[in-house]
């Protein structure tokens, strides 16, 4: 079984996936170790890189001007994923969404998006009592006594550090297998995430994006 942890950046105003990161990870004598990456940037189509993204990313117009388009870049995706079978894991359910969102919108196949586990969840039942609150990932990594490594906001690096609390977790998250139909039908249920941070509580980034499909 592979685990694949990923992470995606996208642009402000239609969430379009600019970026996708991922690692991937296998299981050795009890422990998972990272055996290779992925990296791709996405020139988006409905969407257009602002200043807000560029200077939260460092993601610029460069970068996705002769970058793939999303059918090319998510097909270059599958294909490093491979045949083997698989767990798909990001920090929070909004890749998942945009993933799904995207794929439709390009008409690209959704069917290998599978057996998809939101880590976030995951980390927040394990180390937060408070119902309803989730971990953001920087104070998940302080929780765990881990340092942030990279740039923030960047998909590689972000699904790098998901990959290093995953590992410190590992044991004690029990996965789940499912299937693309039911991720579907789990796209724009009510959702009534909240983020803590030290300093403030957030209403979940999708909220309104959800309201609007709706």
């Amino acid at each position: 079984m592979q685990y694949i942890v990923y992470d995606l950046e996208m642009t402000n105003r239609l969430s379009e996936i600019i970026e996708i990161g991922a690692i991937r990870m296998v299981e050795v004598d009890g422990e998972l170790k990272i055996l290779d990456t992925f990296q791709s940037f996405v020139q988006p189509k409905m969407d257009k890189l602002n200043t807000r993204i560029t200077n939260l990313t460092g993601i610029t117009k460069k970068d996705l001007i002769s970058a793939p388009v999303y059918t090319e870049a998510i097909e270059n995706f599958r294909s490093w994923i491979g045949v083997e079978e698989y767990y798909l894991c990001s920090w929070g359910p909004e890749d998942k969404w945009a993933l799904i969102t995207d794929s439709t919108f390009h008409k690209a196949n959704t069917d290998w998006i599978i057996n998809h586990n939101d880590l976030q969840f995951h980390f927040s039942i394990l180390h937060d009592s408070e119902k309803g609150f989730r971990y953001g990932l920087s104070r998940a990594l302080q929780a765990m006594e881990l340092v942030y490594e990279g740039s923030k906001h960047r998909a590689l690096d972000d699904a790098i550090n998901t990959a290093k609390i995953l590992i410190k977790i590992y044991q004690k998250v029990k996965f789940v297998k499912n299937p693309t139909s039911f991720l579907e039908s789990k796209l724009f249920e009510p959702e009534k995430l909240v983020y803590k941070t030290k300093s403030e509580v957030n209403e979940s980034p999708f909220a309104s994006l959800s309201k609007l499909f709706n």
